[in-house]
């Protein structure tokens, strides 16, 4: 049995939506005695019943139906509200279990009336939602293996997918007659529709890791301005379970903050995690204003995210370096000033870079580096290039 409690997906907004979801499916199941739910319920076979349509999503056969849903409920809805907002999440909840419950009471005739209720058709919509905004984070788990618990980091990815997809086959499998199974594929697919949609509306903002962006080359490149719902969004901290379990380690032993974090960052680089060192590389910098890595670990994030061709990312982290580095690399100096005018088409700013490197210092290989990049700006200037002159912002 593999139980999801947490994740280290960003998380933009308290989850009080979710709390307030899962509080108010335990009071309807205490308030509505198994006798009395029947006519809440979603009736299959016996016509349209609309107001079934939101009230059976609030249903739940018994404690192991509604606890086991719960524990879902919390592990999807603290990320997706994490993007959305408690507002957004409220209505999207509601929409799909809305939708996905509208679609098989009208499709779905069986021979005989049946009845079906339970929150798990909009958790598995919660789901695929997950899977297409965040499918290179993880979920942390719990696994049970003969009755011993181990922790598990597991991606969204191959998390969600697994359960969708064997959902799927079920449906499939039974010729799509009313199920279990029915319920969660036809909630992914509304949860996958939704996802896109709210993703190519620019309703909300993966930063470039959503599913779409990686699968089309551009992941990492996202953050820019969007609009509605993402406009509110407040970018705070990324909290993941690694770094309240490392803070926790650390301040039961006494060790120093800063090496926490510089173990921390250690462990996401040597494990190939860009994303999650560049993310918590930002969070340190915004509660410790002062703080900074040593050089080489600084270097080896900035290789990381050139590797993934995040060239703001990149140009940012290495200004931060060059400004505040004692003894600052030119090879660092000249690689900003490359990306800067090779791949974000600034010039101007690549030439200041170019001006704090001094072609008596480098060694010949670098100062013909040096020389083809200022011609390259020169051109690339004289050719009109359109550059908003302003600095390049350190990470």
């Amino acid at each position: 049995m593999i139980i999801p409690w947490g994740t280290d997906a960003p998380i933009y907004h308290r989850p009080i939506a979710t709390v307030a979801m899962i509080v108010l499916n335990v009071l309807i199941f205490f308030a509505f005695p198994s006798p009395d739910y029947m006519d809440w319920s979603l009736e299959l076979g016996g016509g349209r019943h609309p107001i079934q349509w939101l009230t059976n999503v609030f249903m739940h056969l018994g404690l192991g139906h509604l606890i086991g849903n719960m524990i879902f409920l919390w592990a999807f809805g603290i990320i997706v509200e994490g993007k959305l907002g408690a507002i957004g999440f409220v209505a999207v909840y509601l929409a799909m279990g809305a939708c996905e419950s509208a679609l098989i009471q009208i499709l779905v005739r069986p021979e005989v009336i049946r009845h079906m209720l339970g929150a798990s058709g909009v958790i598995f919509g919660l789901m695929a939602i997950c899977l297409i905004w965040a499918p290179r984070n993880d979920l942390n788990c719990i696994a049970f293996f003969q009755f011993f618990p181990t922790d598990h980091e597991i991606p969204i990815l191959w998390f969600a997918g697994f359960y969708i997809v064997m959902e799927v086959l079920g449906a499939t499998a039974s010729q799509f007659a009313a199920s279990s199974a029915l319920a969660h594929a036809g909630g992914a697919a509304v949860g996958t529709i939704a996802g896109v949609g709210l993703l190519k509306a620019k309703l909300v903002d993966c930063e470039g890791w959503d599913l779409l962006s990686i699968m089309a080359g551009r992941k990492g490149q996202g953050g820019g301005k969007s609009h509605s719902l993402a406009d509110n969004v407040r970018k705070r901290a990324k909290k993941s379970a690694k770094k309240k379990k490392a803070d926790a380690e650390a301040a039961a032993t006494g060790e120093d903050p800063s090496q926490t974090a510089l173990r921390t960052l250690r462990g996401h680089l040597e494990a190939g995690e860009t994303e999650a060192a560049l993310s918590f590389y930002r969070g340190m910098r915004r509660k410790f204003t002062r703080w900074r890595p040593p050089d080489p670990e600084w270097i080896e994030l900035i290789k990381a995210v050139l590797a993934q061709k995040a060239w703001d990312d990149a140009s940012g982290l290495m200004r931060a370096y060059i400004d505040e580095s004692e003894f600052p690399s030119d090879k660092i100096r000249l690689r900003l000033a490359e990306v800067l005018i090779r791949r974000l088409d600034r010039p101007v700013a690549g030439e200041r870079v170019l001006e704090g490197v001094a072609e008596a210092g480098l060694t010949p290989q670098l100062a013909e580096v040096r020389r083809q990049l200022a011609a390259l700006a020169e051109q690339k200037r004289e050719e009109g290039v359109l550059e908003i002159d302003d600095e390049v912002r350190g990470a």
